[in-house]
This record gives structure tokens, C-alpha cells and sequence, in this order.
């Protein structure tokens, strides 16, 4: 039994060289550098999570008040013609497309 576990023993230390051989640790400082990063990155997603849901929420109250000028635009008939048409169409969509550039250029971050 004993002549088993000192082979078992010396298998096992022979595969732990190898392993340590084969692959070394990152440098301290290199992990340290790592954590650190992945903690700040952290913080500021943990920061900006308020921002992003009300920005989420201003652009579907974008899309609300759009869709609420076509419709009093379109139920006003007084107000017709070319100019008035292309304005009723263009400000909501203007309006929409302002609030989703904002949100994804604030989620790209720093260039």
C-alpha cells in the first residue's frame, strides 16, 4: 500500500512541475492593474445606470409627444398645405432620432 501512495505521490508532483512549468502566474502588479480597472469600470456602469433608464424614459416620451403632434396635426384641418405637412412630419422625427443619438453616443463613452 504504501509503495502505491509513494508512486500515486511522485506522479502527481512529476504533473505539478510540468504544470508549473508549462504556465506561470501573471506578475502581482498585472492583476492588481486588472482589478482595478474592472472595479472603476464597474462603478461607473453602477453610476450611469440612473441616467441610462431615464434616458430610455425621455425617449419614449419622445416618441409619445411625436406621436401626439401627428395626430393634432392631422385632426386640424385649417392648417393645411405643403409646409405645414412636411413640418408636422420632420419635428417628430427630428425629436426621435435627437434622443436616440444622445443615448447611444453617451453609450459609446469617451473617444
Amino acid at each position: 500500500m504504501k509503495a502505491n501512495d509513494e508512486a500515486l505521490r511522485q506522479g502527481l508532483r512529476a504533473y505539478a512541475a510540468r504544470i508549473a512549468a508549462a504556465h506561470t502566474a501573471a506578475p502581482a502588479s498585472l492583476v492588481w492593474l486588472r482589478a482595478e480597472r474592472r472595479r472603476r469600470r464597474m462603478a461607473v456602469e453602477r453610476a450611469e445606470r440612473p441616467l441610462r433608464i431615464m434616458q430610455g424614459i425621455g425617449l419614449l416620451c419622445a416618441a409619445a409627444a411625436a406621436s401626439w403632434l401627428l395626430v393634432v396635426s392631422g385632426m386640424q384641418r385649417s392648417m393645411t398645405g405643403t409646409p405645414m405637412l412636411v413640418l408636422s412630419i420632420a419635428v417628430p422625427i427630428l425629436a426621435v432620432c435627437g434622443c436616440w443619438a444622445m443615448a447611444a453616443a453617451s453609450r459609446r463613452g469617451p473617444a
